[in-house]
């Protein structure tokens, strides 16, 4: 661990830490916990007729599509998986979340991720975690 000279350095040092550790033990933590938001509450909803859902393979539950972006103070994850028809008007997360076109009804995975983390607080021991790898002792 470095020394510091003042309070200032200190706190900008762990500041730096903290959202190296947001973009990547965290956002990890989060993305995992939309991947099960998306399994209950869009796929587990119902079962679709009229197309196949490509699930890990390029659809919402696709870790890949998930767009982790710094944001002050933190981080912003977003599903960007495309459509499948090639259309750019609308995006697949917009659709699903705010229950348009042909959905049947709003199935918002961004509160339920909120929700959950919220009560496992799984982002928190993410954070804490890399502090400690870091070697930033965190209780």
């Amino acid at each position: 661990m470095p020394t510091f000279k003042d309070l200032n350095s200190l706190f900008k040092h762990i500041e730096t830490k903290i959202q190296d550790i947001m973009v990547d033990e965290v956002a990890e933590t989060v993305k995992e916990n939309m991947a099960e938001s998306v399994e209950e509450t869009v796929y587990d909803a119902y079962v679709p007729m009229q197309y196949k859902r490509r699930m890990q393979n390029g659809g919402l539950i696709d870790q890949s599509n998930m767009e982790v972006t710094e944001i002050p103070n933190g981080i912003s994850v977003r599903d960007v998986a495309p459509l499948d028809n090639g259309n750019s008007q609308y995006s697949l997360d917009e659709i699903v979340v705010e229950g348009m076109g042909r959905m049947p009804f709003k199935r918002d995975f961004y509160t339920d991720t909120e929700d959950k983390l919220s009560t496992n607080q799984e982002h928190i021991t993410a954070l804490k975690n890399g502090l400690n790898k870091r070697g930033i002792k965190c209780d």
